[in-house]
């Protein structure tokens, strides 16, 4: 895009890890951030990447791959993987220990609960184009189709959260339909709509509140511009 002009489609991540005694929202990786670690470990430039965010405990990677073919260059996928890390000591005999990492899902190394982890998906445009949300169950963003001049059409689908390969994973879904303010403001206005009046029952675990989008909070004073739309769950 040239130097200034915003992109006709926007597509990201945000993520809060809900821990007790305070939560952050992430969505940029700063310097300033105290990120562990954070960069490509793999790409091309043009048609596939991997990167991985080390935040705490938390270790998330992104993975981007392009299928070639249609009118704009191809169609694209995207999958995020998230793993909480725990670094435990294990004794090995009297004045030494061993230091291990173990994800979340090992209860041998876990004490208590794993923090909850809240995943934000967004799709936004700035100045042109239409959204229109697919909603499954009245909460669940499971597609967004949509028109801009540069695309045409479009359809972007959110899949289920799956765990250990392809066996699908309990989560709750909230989502977020709001006029759009510009990117460099998009986690302020996230920030603005997060609730913890919400109730994370997994099934045979026990009840835990969680801080979500919420759909009814009163909407900051944006003015509804048409072209600029955001779309999150």
């Amino acid at each position: 895009e040239p130097l200034g002009v915003p992109p006709p489609l926007s597509a990201g991540l945000m993520w809060l890890e809900q821990r007790e005694g305070g939560s952050s929202l992430r969505h940029t990786c700063e310097q300033s951030d105290g990120l562990s670690r954070y960069g490509w470990l793999m790409h091309d430039g043009e048609s596939f990447g991997v990167q991985e965010i080390q935040d705490g405990a938390l270790r998330l990677s992104t993975e981007f791959v392009k299928r070639p073919g249609g009118q704009h260059g191809g169609d694209w996928s995207w999958r995020v993987t998230a793993r909480h890390e725990v670094r435990v000591t294990v004794p090995e005999r009297p004045g030494r220990h061993r230091h291990r990492t173990a994800p979340s899902s090992a209860s041998s190394f876990w004490q208590g609960p794993a923090p909850l982890l809240s995943l934000f998906f967004y799709v936004a445009t700035d100045g042109q184009g239409m959204l229109q949300p697919h909603l499954e169950n009245g909460t669940r963003l499971a597609a967004v189709t949509g028109t801009t001049e540069e695309l045409g059409s479009f359809t972007l689908t959110f899949l289920r959260p799956t765990a250990n390969g392809n066996e699908p994973t309990f989560a709750s879904y909230n989502y977020l339909d709001a006029p759009s303010p510009g990117l460099h403001l998009l986690a302020e206005l996230v920030r603005s709509h997060l609730s913890n009046r919400f109730v994370f029952s997994a099934p045979g675990r026990p009840r835990r509140r969680f801080f979500a989008v919420d759909a009814t909070a009163a909407m900051p004073d944006v003015e509804r511009v048409p072209g600029q739309h955001l779309l999150l769950h």
